[in-house]
């Protein structure tokens, strides 16, 4: 069950949504969802406690530009799927600053709408929390959420995983964990540093910007990165 969160003060604009998700709903078999629509940035933020999976954000609203409202629900939530919804392009660019994963440019369509929300089930799907990794020292045993990674930095002979949460230090080997991790969508930018596609923010020439942390992009593996990360943006990584 997907839950939606839909941010939208023209209710012909929040129905049509809607009416698509229904019609996604009936020409595909397991989807189900639920959806909740507010009708101005406050409010959302005001009963937000990381309840959604998937927020579909207008850009103008009565209150607030639905950018501001999406860096506020950053504030308590990373890993929430935002999805912008508007007629200005250039304000949809701006959603790198928040993660933001797709824009759907109005008027609404359903043509176009179906494709893309396959592509945004498709990355959720591979999100899923129930993945864990297992991480080992001479002391202790951890147990990690895979969705929860940053990204995985090489010091020395050891391997520093840098989740959500916290930093954890185990000895390893780059090449190892990235056989562990085959299959989740983590792509090395660097003979340093595996990078988990979802967290990243922004690619400008040799740096990749992934939750804050800024990462070098070795000019060896910068093509095959960007590949990975379009494959990703397009939900067939």
């Amino acid at each position: 069950m997907l839950r939606i969160g839909i941010l939208e003060d023209e209710k012909a604009q929040s129905d049509k949504l809607i009416g698509f998700l229904e019609r996604y709903k009936s020409k595909h078999n397991g989807f189900s969802y639920t959806a909740k629509v507010f009708d101005t940035g406050s409010k959302l933020i005001g009963s937000y406690k990381r309840n959604f999976d998937l927020l579909f954000m207008d850009i103008r609203l009565p209150d607030m530009l639905g950018i501001d409202a999406a860096r506020e629900i950053r504030k308590s939530d990373k890993n929430v799927m935002i999805v912008f919804v508007t007629n200005l392009a250039q304000y949809a660019i701006d959603g790198y600053e928040v993660n933001a994963f797709d824009y759907i440019l109005k008027p609404l369509m359903y043509g176009p709408f179906e494709p893309k929300f396959t592509r945004i089930l498709n990355v959720l799907s591979r999100t899923s929390p129930e993945k864990w990794l297992t991480l080992k020292t001479k002391q202790e045993t951890f147990l990690i959420k895979i969705d929860s990674i940053i990204y995985v930095e090489v010091s020395g002979h050891d391997l520093i995983f840098h989740t959500v949460e916290k930093e954890y230090r185990v000895w390893g080997t780059l090449s190892k964990i990235e056989q562990d991790l085959s299959g989740a969508a983590f792509s090395r930018c660097n003979a340093c540093y595996l990078v988990n596609l979802r967290y990243v923010e922004q690619v400008k020439g040799y740096f990749v910007k992934v939750r804050g942390h800024e990462l070098n992009i070795s000019r060896n593996r910068r093509k095959d990165f960007l590949e990975d990360l379009a494959r990703y943006k397009g939900g067939s990584f």
